[in-house]
């Protein structure tokens, strides 16, 4: 009787162990919807909102040309053109972010981790941001003899052009914005800098939240607000962190990257 008693009182305890856990797997499903909503409303009103102003510019230019082409002068065509180049990049841009981070939410991205030759991934990023950056002053400072890690070249350099593009966007023309790579006993650092008014939020993490944007930005380079998630997504998924912060000692920010040097590899 008293080892019936005992096993009625296990197979109590089982039960009560095997609910909670259900109801746990329940409330995780039901917080992952929660989640998966949340970020779908938010990119439906990206796609609604933000996808369209380019398109709307391009439309607007090729209709023009299409309409008074032949009463225009050069100037005014080039300048037409340029419009539907740059909104063209701009929205090519902001699709990328947009698949970018579906496949960072469906965990199907694989880096390909690589020996990287550091300096020559930030000199392809300041290129390719250049004209987004063209009121701005920029600089490159690369460690001499700075060891090569196993990286993602892709990934490592679409997280630089993030944060460049976004550096852009919220420092005023003519300040400067610098990259710098250096190491530590078994570390990678890769330091962007700006001469902004540095993160007004009281917590800079908050600038790597989805769909984030700040009301210092330049307007008329609006953007999907994904360009930070983005970038830690990249980052994490190559092993390394990426800490935001205000500088020290004067005004402006800095996003710094740091990975795990598993060896000293030389150039």
């Amino acid at each position: 009787m008293e080892q019936q008693g005992l096993l009625d009182a296990l197979g109590d305890q089982t039960a009560s162990a095997i609910e909670s856990v259900l109801l746990a797997k329940e409330l995780d499903q039901a917080r992952l919807d929660a989640e998966t909503d949340k970020l779908r409303g938010a990119l439906l009103t990206s796609i609604s909102h933000d996808l369209r102003t380019p398109l709307a510019s391009i439309l607007g230019a090729t209709s023009s040309l299409e309409s008074y082409g032949d009463k225009l002068d050069n100037t005014a065509r080039q300048e037409l053109l340029a419009t539907i180049h740059d909104e063209a990049e701009r929205l090519n841009r902001f699709v990328a972010n947009l698949l970018d981070m579906t496949r960072l939410e469906a965990g199907a991205l694989q880096p390909r981790k690589e020996r990287v030759d550091v300096g020559e991934v930030i000199a392809s990023a300041l290129s390719r941001a250049a004209r987004l950056l063209c009121g701005h002053e920029t600089a490159m400072i690369i460690e001499p003899d700075l060891p090569m890690p196993l990286l993602d070249d892709v990934l490592l350099e679409q997280a630089l052009f993030n944060i460049l593009d976004n550096a852009g966007k919220y420092t005023p023309p003519g300040t400067k914005i610098v990259v710098t790579a250096s190491s530590g006993a078994d570390t990678l650092l890769i330091r962007v800098t700006d001469g902004g008014e540095g993160f007004s939020v009281r917590d800079p993490e908050a600038a790597f939240s989805k769909f984030k944007r700040f009301k210092s930005a330049d307007r008329s380079r609006p953007g999907t607000g994904l360009g930070l998630a983005i970038t830690r997504g990249f980052i994490e998924a190559m092993g390394g962190t990426i800490v935001a912060r205000n500088r020290q000692g004067c005004s402006g920010a800095e996003l710094i990257m740091i990975f795990p040097l598993a060896e000293k590899h030389k150039k």
